[in-house]
């Protein structure tokens, strides 16, 4: 029989995603079999294999008291989470238990992002943190914020693993995926992906929608509220907005984004994870391995952007017009320097196999 690792996500949809996609392979490949704890706990994770399995797990101190002595944690040789409510779970596991404990610091949530839960959970959750034989951000600049952040000591290794997949899927076909969705197989398309609000670029997106009067404008969003489809149905140009109807798995959006022209990558937050997104950006590592290029919001982690000619980086909305104007016209050009961004600045494929030699050197087989 296999030994078996646990690892925790803050929310079933996380299962497929990047990050955790790369350390549960991970595991698979060190001869781990895995059990992903999340709330509710039926939730698909077939795509993995036979070794991998959904269990139910709630972040309180209710379920945390009443579920941390049982003697079947015993079987798992470590445990690991994504941040932040998980480890809390995850530390106390391994501190009971005297087992490794893995951070996957997929969100730093400080400062303005610091969310509504209490002081005292989220101590529990920083102290977790600590107790990781390993963590692993998203992006290099988000090392000092983690270790800041958690407190961890100045020996505690921490790597980095992007909010890319290891594997990209293959682009899907543009004709195909623009006929589907009613968008002119001529069309100039902006493709906006992830949750719609003012921080992710949403009313640059709406300005951009009337300010080019043939930019067509293909939504990705992950927002269910009927209000804010409605409205944005109602804006001038609407005729030339195209809304995804349901939501999209984490593969199948990477596949047809390769439909559109450019992407928008916005993240106008001021909380610090926000201000150091660079390659934990999935929108940004989705659009770079389609082929896409980009219009971000200017920080520092996004300069690449412009060092590898695969994008304009903008300081508010009104530049948005003049960005899309550059990409249109240098698009053969751009679309090559994201191929050569994500090949070589984004780097899954050798950062994965990092982080496969960082697990093994600390949990073993």
């Amino acid at each position: 029989m296999k030994p078996r690792v646990a690892h925790f996500l803050l929310i079933p949809e996380l299962a497929y995603s990047p990050p955790n996609d790369a350390l549960i392979s991970a595991w698979l490949e060190l001869g781990f079999a895995v059990d992903v704890f999340a709330p509710g706990g039926s939730f698909d994770v077939s795509r993995y294999g036979p070794d991998v399995r959904a269990c139910a797990a709630e972040y309180g101190y209710r379920w945390l008291l009443s579920n941390i002595g049982r003697p079947s944690w015993r079987r798992y040789r470590a445990f690991s989470g994504t941040t932040e409510d998980p480890l809390a779970v995850v530390g106390t596991l391994g501190r009971v238990w005297r087992r490794p404990v893995v951070t996957l610091a997929d969100e730093i949530k400080n400062g303005s992002y610091a969310g509504d839960r209490s002081a005292r959970w989220k101590r529990l959750c920083q102290r977790g943190m600590r107790a990781s034989a390993l963590t692993i951000v998203n992006e290099e600049e988000r090392v000092a914020i983690q270790r800041d952040y958690a407190g961890l000591r100045p020996e505690q290794e921490v790597i980095v693993y992007p909010g890319g997949f290891r594997h990209p899927p293959d682009a899907a076909d543009r004709a195909t995926v623009r006929r589907q969705r009613g968008i002119p197989d001529d069309a100039f398309v902006l493709c906006f992906s992830g949750t719609f609000n003012h921080g992710n670029g949403g009313l640059w997106l709406a300005d951009a929608l009337q300010t080019v009067p043939d930019l067509h404008v293909w939504g990705q969003i992950l927002h269910s509220d009927a209000l804010v489809h409605g409205l944005l149905r109602r804006i001038r140009g609407a005729e030339r907005l195209h809304l995804e109807s349901a939501r999209l798995g984490w593969r199948e959006a990477w596949s047809v984004s390769a439909a559109a022209d450019v992407g928008m990558v916005v993240y106008l937050q001021d909380a610090p994870q926000f201000q150091h997104m660079g390659i934990a950006s999935n929108r940004l590592c989705m659009f770079l391995a389609m082929g896409v290029p980009v219009i971000a919001s200017r920080q520092a982690s996004f300069r690449f952007i412009e060092d590898c000619r695969c994008g304009v980086l903008v300081d508010d909305g009104n530049e948005v017009a003049a960005a899309l104007a550059h990409v249109r016209a240098h698009l053969p050009a751009m679309r090559e320097g994201a191929r050569r961004a994500w090949r070589d600045h984004v780097r899954t494929d050798t950062r994965y196999r990092a982080l496969v030699e960082r697990l093994r050197e600390r949990v073993g087989r």
